[in-house]
């Protein structure tokens, strides 16, 4: 009974969310790769190459999957013969899958919960186990399953707080992960409030810290975007809506001011690129595409990144990163240790209730040096003028070592989760 009420509700809600999907993808082409998977009508073939363990990996989008990518190489040369199948929910993490594990031999989106959706797939795959990464928990995905883990896994506040107010779901959907590997002490103890027996759970750390720094050929990259000896380069990462546009508005004097001051300017989701563009031509900012750098004679003071996985060469050759998703209040941050560990000094806003852990290690522990600051938008001009005049080199040796201490994870979850695997 209870999973028939479950499968209705998200029949309803799927009702309730299609317009807006068919909308996007007609606007913008949002999730037209994906649609059909999603729900359920299309499935990728899928063959083996060797009969091996078959593990399915399960990320959501670009953060978790790149994440992820560390343990699924471990799992490879551990055991070769495993045939890994990753699944995403968006098409930009999708990408980055077959970016950042090209070794997998299966790519595919998952589809929408409902049990029927997942027996086929199961059937289809017959996966050994299956890895969730970070906190995408669906009822019928993680029942159906023969075998699940999470790793690198956290649980939000926001998400903690909805999770206590329905125990009699959240028990049915915890009871069947058979090893929960959290990043922290205080996710831990969240998921222990929730009723998960502790003998399940295991602080591992962070997987992003093992997420090896790409070998980046500065001299290359600089000549790419068109960067001179004596530029000061801001890179603008992951940002959303509303924020390129407060964001260029505080930094505009001071590229007036420093003329050899450049900005980067890189959307978080690809489908942006086009309206990023149009803001900054409305508001008559000069800008270069990224894409069409060839074609213009000379770079415009600001560069905006078009493309995606550039982003990390974009942070190495920076002098200062202001990363998004922490300006806006619906997001909760993104992956702020990534720019500090390549030792660019970091910049992020007020709302980082996503990524708390991450906020912990830059801004300092135990003494430690900070390798970037909290801000509110208001301050970011001043702060960046003073950062500007006063280069913070604390912050980025502090980065460089945290990024060469903060390691393990990946060792660490492989020695629990191979008992399921060899």
């Amino acid at each position: 009974m209870f999973n028939l009420l479950y499968n209705t509700l998200l029949l309803v809600m799927l009702c309730l969310f299609l317009p807006k999907w068919l909308f996007d993808m007609l606007q913008s082409r949002k999730h037209h790769r994906s649609f059909l998977e999603k729900l359920g009508v299309k499935i990728t073939p899928f063959r083996p190459s060797s009969e091996g363990p078959r593990v399915w990996i399960h990320s959501i989008s670009v953060g978790e999957t790149r994440s992820v990518a560390p343990l699924a190489h471990k799992i490879q040369k551990e055991i070769p013969s495993a045939s890994l199948m990753v699944s995403t929910v968006t098409e930009t993490g999708q990408a980055e899958a077959k970016r950042s594990i090209p070794h997998a031999q299966h790519y595919f989106y998952l589809p929408f919960d409902f049990s029927w959706n997942i027996k086929r797939v199961l059937k289809h795959l017959k996966p050994d186990i299956l890895i969730l990464v970070e906190s995408d928990f669906w009822l019928n995905l993680i029942r159906l399953s023969p075998k699940v883990v999470l790793v690198n896994g956290d649980i939000s506040e926001k998400s903690f707080s909805r999770f206590k107010k329905v125990p009699f779901f959240t028990k049915r959907l915890f009871r069947n992960i058979d090893l929960l590997c959290v990043q922290s002490a205080q996710f831990a103890h969240r998921f222990e409030e929730l009723g998960i027996d502790p003998h399940r759970i295991a602080v591992t750390g962070n997987l992003k810290f093992d997420h090896e720094i790409p070998l980046i050929d500065l001299m290359d990259w600089r000549l790419k975007l068109g960067i001179h000896e004596e530029d000061t380069i801001i890179t603008l990462g992951s940002t959303h809506e509303g924020e390129e546009e407060s964001l260029l508005h505080a930094l505009m004097p001071l590229l007036e001011k420093y003329p050899c001051l450049k900005i980067l300017l890189a959307p978080r989701h690809p489908e942006r690129f086009k309206k990023v563009a149009e803001l900054m031509s409305k508001k008559k900012i000069p800008f270069t595409l990224f894409s069409q750098r060839d074609k213009e004679k000379e770079s415009s003071r600001i560069v905006l990144i078009d493309a995606m996985g550039i982003l990390p060469a974009c942070y190495k050759v920076s002098h200062l990163a202001i990363v998004g998703g922490s300006f806006i209040p619906h997001v909760g941050g993104h992956n702020i240790f990534e720019p500090a560990m390549m030792g660019t000094p970091v910049l992020f806003g007020p709302y980082m209730h996503g990524q708390q852990d991450l906020v912990d290690l830059v801004l300092g522990q135990e003494g430690r040096a900070p390798a970037g600051a909290q801000v509110m938008l208001d301050d970011v001009s001043s702060t960046v003028e003073e950062m500007l005049l006063n280069p913070p080199i604390s912050m980025r040796e502090s980065g460089l070592l945290l990024g060469e201490e903060a390691r393990g994870a990946t060792e660490r979850t492989w020695r629990l989760i191979k008992r399921f695997l060899v």
